[in-house]
């Protein structure tokens, strides 16, 4: 029954979640290990028990290569393979010269050993962008706990060396499953936060992210009696960038845009930057001088005008309309500071369409 648990268990991570890396690897290195396990209590108390160990030692490299590759690595084994070709030497050993049974299991659990600690550390060493510390500690301490039976069956006499090891073969067939499945959920489960709070296109806040910030930055910000300043920029003309250029060029844009407002926002105050609408950026600063908020206005706006898009053989710059909006001048909640800064952000706009009726440039748009 827990073969047939853990076997059902992998085949309902593959087919749920058939485009996650590493996942198809696991699930055959998970099947080989539980149908070794299978073979193990049908064969045990024979002298045909230890054919099993060459094949556990398959599921575990296979574990091993999806394990990489569910951490985002090459699934390369490199030396590693070589413990099946020991574990095939022992099998030999055995059968060709007078190697008992019993020291047979102990060799291969001594080869075991080290390839159950590397999966560990595969799984402690993650490389990748995605934290979920807890439910890959999980893992990990299945893993350890695999091995550190593995050192516990090496220390027993020989008439429970088979039924301790069984005993163990089985608890990691119901408990491998799991940590993956924990872990991969809480991957899904960060991805669908990311999703829902940041702008896939720039990296950015959006506007759900945006909205939460402030209202966060907000509570903090009154609490402690502190200044909060929300900068709104608009890039401007760029319905006529999609227009002319195409789409693939505001997009650009837009990418640029974010970086230069990343890298203006790392030497400043820490503040949350997000993508609010098409083509507005949003800027919440806590705890800013209002004349380092003007400073900071004027660095955006000369990098973002300097600003000069590659798109095929044309190129062409950006320009921008900047305001601001203060909590306790404008507004006490979220929602009115933002919609006062829209509202300042489109009258400003009005204001310099009014003052400036110079035709569009296919050179330069500002």
């Amino acid at each position: 029954m827990s073969c047939i648990f853990a076997i059902a268990q992998y085949a309902l991570l593959v087919r749920a979640h058939h485009s996650e890396r590493g996942l198809a690897t696991l699930a055959y290195g998970g099947t080989l290990h539980a149908l070794a396990t299978l073979v193990y209590a049908f064969t045990l108390g024979s002298r045909y028990n230890t054919l099993v160990a060459p094949i556990l030692i398959a599921g575990l490299l296979v574990l091993l290569a999806g394990t990489r590759r569910f951490f985002a690595r090459p699934a390369l084994l490199g030396h590693w393979a070589w413990s099946l070709a020991i574990s095939a030497i022992i099998l030999s050993a055995q059968w060709l010269t007078s190697l008992n049974q019993y020291h047979a299991w102990i060799l291969q659990c001594l080869t075991l050993l080290p390839l159950l600690l590397r999966i560990a550390y595969e799984a402690r060493h993650a490389d990748n962008d995605e934290h979920w510390p807890l439910p890959r500690l999980v893992l990990i301490l299945i893993w350890l706990g695999y091995a550190g039976m593995m050192v516990f069956l090496i220390c027993l006499p020989a008439y429970s060396l088979q039924n301790a090891l069984l005993i163990i073969l089985l608890m990691s067939n119901l408990a491998l499953p799991y940590g993956y499945h924990n872990t991969l959920s809480h991957r899904l489960h960060t991805r669908l936060i990311k999703l829902n709070r940041y702008d896939a296109l720039t990296g950015l806040f959006n506007r759900r992210g945006i909205e939460e910030y402030t209202v966060r930055e907000l509570r903090r910000t009154q609490k402690y009696r502190q200044p909060l300043a929300i900068i709104g920029v608009n890039i401007k003309q760029f319905h006529e960038i999609n227009q002319r250029y195409g789409f693939a060029a505001g997009d650009m844009a837009l990418r640029k845009v974010a970086r230069s407002l990343k890298s203006i926002a790392a030497t400043t105050y820490p503040c949350g930057i997000g993508r609010f609408t098409g083509n507005d950026f949003i800027l919440i600063l806590s705890n800013m001088p209002i004349q380092q908020v003007r400073n900071t206005m004027l660095e955006i706006e000369l990098a973002i005008n300097s600003l000069q898009i590659e798109h095929s053989d044309s190129s062409f710059h950006l320009g921008c309309v900047i305001d601001v909006v203060r909590a306790g001048v404008h507004g006490n909640h979220a929602n009115q500071l933002l919609m006062a800064l829209q509202a300042a952000i489109e009258q400003r706009k009005n204001t310099k369409q009014l003052s400036n009726k110079t035709p569009l440039s296919p050179v330069e748009i500002d």
